[in-house]
């Protein structure tokens, strides 16, 4: 098993973990790689337990990162993809390299029942082609309920909210992606002194409160209506205060 850009066509995705690069000052930066390798460690090794056709050892996996940072590194400003390919040769590791999408600053949500029968929602991969669909269809970021109506995450993106006193909160669901930007949001909100809490939320409460949508590639944008009723105006200073936070996170990719 080794590194490759064109798995075969006969694929299924089971793994993905993407990132933004900046080049600053000619250096090529991500927000917390440790974590996003980490956590497509992790993944890459669980599939594999979990399909025995999918058998990339810790050491592949591990092999197969460090070779993948050079190149990433290489390559510059962009929005590269780690990844693990199940296909007609077995199970295959893979880097792709791909441009940065436009940043935006804000963002809509629609929301949606996550659809039934999705695999492993837990793991970043398996649902992204099922999600692009749905949001194709509903016109841009989606955000996923479960089962009783509650708000899981978006489909890219991760969700805090904030409410007038101040207090933070982000989804109490599990059967979500691990979001790296969120975890980083966590340690700035606990470095301030505030606590971000688990909580379950309708949309339509969560659109009286300011929300913010964080992921990897565009980091913190206020959310400005769910289900076209307007959100809550976010406060200038708290924003300013974690975007500069967040921006404090970049690190060398080869350090």
């Amino acid at each position: 098993m080794g590194l490759t850009d064109t798995p075969s066509p006969e694929r299924t995705l089971l793994v993905a973990d993407s990132f933004r690069v900046r080049a600053h000052d000619g250096v090529a930066e991500v927000r917390g790689l440790a974590h996003h390798l980490a956590r497509f460690r992790g993944s890459a090794l669980a599939a594999a337990s979990a399909s025995p056709d999918s058998r990339p050892t810790p050491q592949e996996v591990d092999d197969f990162s460090a070779s993948a940072l050079p190149r990433i590194a290489a390559a510059g400003a962009g929005f590269p993809r780690l990844e693990l390919w199940r296909d007609t040769g077995g199970a295959m590791l893979s880097l792709a390299l791909r441009p940065s999408p436009p940043l935006r600053h804000e963002i809509s949500l629609t929301s949606a029942v996550r659809p039934f029968g999705q695999p492993t929602p837990q793991t970043k991969g398996p649902n992204i082609s099922a999600y692009a669909e749905l949001a194709h269809r509903l016109g841009g970021e989606v955000l996923l309920l479960d089962d009783a109506g509650r708000a899981v995450e978006g489909t890219t993106t991760s969700l805090i909210w904030w409410k007038a006193d101040g207090t933070g909160w982000y989804a109490a669901s599990q059967d979500r992606v691990s979001s790296i930007t969120e975890l980083l949001m966590r340690n700035i909100a606990q470095d301030i002194g505030v606590a971000l809490c688990p909580e379950s939320r309708t949309p339509a409460e969560l659109a009286k409160l300011e929300v913010w949508a964080v992921n990897a590639l565009h980091g913190i944008r206020p959310v400005v209506s769910i289900d076209g009723l307007e959100s809550a105006r976010p406060d200038p200073d708290r924003l300013a205060q974690y975007r500069a936070a967040l921006d404090r996170e970049w690190g060398a990719v080869f350090p």
